[in-house]
């Protein structure tokens, strides 16, 4: 393993905490790498980036008996009885679209962004065995474990356009919006994978700290979930409680997601922008708590 690292790397440096100068000299000393020069440690290192990627996405499949195939089938049996329950059952509406793609749109960014954050937060601790043997920014720690995160959205994604053809063959209607709006709903896409990395560098170093939060955090992700418009439409709530809904970053990005994928509700243009600004502010605060608290969290590991 440290081969291969060193391999992607193509340059060991010494362990502690050090920062380059040039391409040849590094200095070892006690003060703290700014803003800046942590960008730029991590651009430099962006070779372990790809390589703690990859051995993310591979473990998301490797010893399983049915291989990628079971990466589509776990997601779908949730999604169809949960469909079944809120949308047949309790006949929660879905503004004019079958419940079945409306609940699946909604989770097709609601899950990048809980899934990325139980990968994200688990990520220090599952790269400690490197961390305790060789330097490479803690940064890419976090940011590499967000990877699996995307591809199961990719996948979300392709059983959404296969249930979309399934509706057109039996329904003869095509539910998903081609246009220009779909570059709002890439945009939430981009804002919901920097929102996770964003929480993520908090709770990573939390969860060295205090392990029994990897299971607290589940249950903060579903009741999280019930607060996000991903099982009911945001017609149903009463436009004078809407903004206590949007005070929750998620809902907006959700949203916007669902919109520009059915057409359906309405673009929260200023629910979005405050959710950008939200983000911003805890991705820049991540990144300050992060930078301070790695070197206690390495040696806790």
């Amino acid at each position: 393993m440290l081969l291969e690292l060193g391999r992607s790397l193509g340059l060991l440096a010494p362990a502690g905490e050090a920062r380059a100068l040039d391409h040849d000299k590094w200095v070892i000393d006690a003060n703290r790498a700014g803003l800046r020069e942590r960008l730029h440690e991590f651009w430099r290192y962006r070779r372990v980036l790809s390589y703690f990627s990859t051995r993310a996405v591979k473990g998301m499949y490797q010893g399983m008996s049915l291989g990628i195939f079971w990466l589509f089938a776990r997601p779908l049996l949730p999604i169809a009885i949960s469909a079944f329950i809120f949308g047949k059952v309790l006949a929660v509406p879905s503004d004019g679209v079958p419940y079945f793609l409306f609940f699946l749109t909604g989770s097709c960014t609601w899950m990048l962004f809980e899934r990325g954050l139980l990968f994200v937060s688990r990520s220090f601790s599952q790269a400690s065995s490197l961390m305790k043997k060789v330097y490479f920014p803690r940064l890419i720690a976090p940011f590499s474990a967000i990877l699996p995160a995307v591809v199961n959205f990719g996948i979300f994604m392709v059983l959404l356009l296969g249930a979309s053809v399934y509706y057109l063959v039996t329904q003869h209607e095509w539910y998903l919006v081609i246009g220009p709006r779909l570059v709002l709903g890439a945009a939430a896409v981009v804002l919901t994978l920097f929102f996770t990395v964003s929480v993520g560098l908090w709770t990573s170093v939390w969860m060295v700290k205090f392990p029994d939060l990897k299971f607290g955090l589940r249950y903060i992700t579903r009741f999280w979930f019930y607060a996000t418009p991903v099982i009911y439409p945001m017609s149903q709530v009463p436009p004078e409680h809407r903004w206590l809904v949007y005070l929750n970053p998620m809902a907006p990005l959700v949203e916007t997601f669902k919109w520009s994928t059915l057409g359906v509700g309405e673009f929260p243009f200023g629910p979005l922008l405050s959710s950008s600004v939200v983000i911003a502010v805890v991705f820049v605060g991540g990144v300050w708590y992060f930078g301070r608290a790695e070197a206690a969290a390495v040696d806790d590991l």
